[in-house]
């Protein structure tokens, strides 16, 4: 499954050819809550069972990206393997940081390139990595409500992204950007069920959307969410970040109509979320593993916008079509 020689192109980029993992975003990429017994334990960032970049066990314990990667290559490189902050050593090159905003993207950038270039586990000129950002949920919980117009982030939205991909462009040779599409949060008022614990921490954690003072923004908002999101896949689909053979970006839109299962009292199915219900459970990471993994494989322009189940439909590549998808070989 891994290539005989390392590709010189991204559009020869078979899973198994991924030396280095790496992420950057919010709370969600940091692991917040996958293992929380009680609603303090929300704030322990289980970094080693992290969707995109947790490393800890195998696929079978806890699906993850980097456990399925390792599959392909048990030679991976910089994932997490247990909790942590940000800041300490054992993230290793998660970079991710709770209540980060899309201003927060340009630093975490430069800090994954800081850490990767100062791993001697790290070839930089040689190795392929893959990144994965996902960030924008605390920018529509706390953020849109308290900007004037609310479509104003949307300029700087873009700033943002640009300047953290171009930070990966031009210092990260071989590198495949998952940008994954922003979570459209308005889901969370349709929860049915919610434990007490939930309605309270809802409005402090998403006011824009669970506080009754905006209620007659809602609208509005999930609008904004709409044009954030298309204007991620505009971007990705750029030819500055599509004209060097070995640096690609693809945007990855799994969760751009999320919803949740309901359980057999036709309740939400609060499985998948952590005791805030905001954050997710290791169970809830696992189906984000599977469903990132599966629009990897998947061409562009024929990419899911849900989440199915877990292992409900799960990829493989195939001898016709080994690599991941991107826009040169879709």
């Amino acid at each position: 499954m891994r290539s005989p020689t390392a590709p010189n192109s991204v559009n020869e980029l078979r899973p198994g050819d991924i030396d280095i993992v790496g992420a950057i975003g919010d709370s969600l990429t940091a692991g917040h809550g996958a293992m929380a017994t009680n609603i303090l334990e929300v704030m322990v960032e289980n970094k080693g069972l992290s969707w995109s970049i947790g490393g800890q066990g195998t696929w079978r314990q806890f699906l993850t990206i980097p456990n399925i990667l390792k599959e392909f290559n048990p030679n991976l490189y910089g994932y997490p393997i247990k909790d942590g902050i940000s800041i300490r050593k054992a993230s290793r090159f998660n970079a991710a940081e709770g209540g980060a905003m899309s201003q927060d993207i340009p630093h975490m950038a430069r800090n994954l390139v800081k850490r990767m270039l100062s791993d001697p586990r790290v070839d930089i000129q040689n190795h392929w990595k893959l990144i994965t950002i996902l960030i924008g949920g605390n920018d529509f919980c706390a953020n849109i409500c308290y900007t004037n117009p609310p479509e104003k982030t949307l300029l700087y939205h873009e700033k943002n992204i640009l300047s953290a991909l171009r930070t990966f462009r031009d210092y990260l040779p071989r590198t495949f950007v998952n940008l994954v599409a922003s979570p459209n949060v308005e889901v969370l008022t349709r929860f049915k069920g919610k434990p007490q614990q939930c309605v309270t921490m809802h409005v402090i954690e998403c006011p824009c959307f669970l506080a009754t003072r905006f209620s007659r923004e809602k609208k509005r908002y999930i609008k904004l969410i709409e044009k954030w999101n298309l204007l991620q896949m505009d971007i990705a689909n750029r030819k500055e970040f599509n004209n060097k053979p070995d640096f690609g970006v693809v945007f990855q839109p799994f969760i751009m109509n999320l919803t949740f299962p309901d359980d057999p009292n036709g309740n939400t199915d609060f499985s998948y979320m952590s005791l805030d219900c905001f954050h997710l459970s290791q169970k809830g990471y696992a189906r984000a593993s599977n469903a990132l993994w599966n629009n990897m494989l998947e061409p562009i322009g024929e990419k899911s916008s849900i989440w199915e189940k877990e292992f409900a439909n799960f990829k493989c590549p195939s001898p016709d079509m080994p690599y991941i998808r991107t826009l040169g070989n879709s």
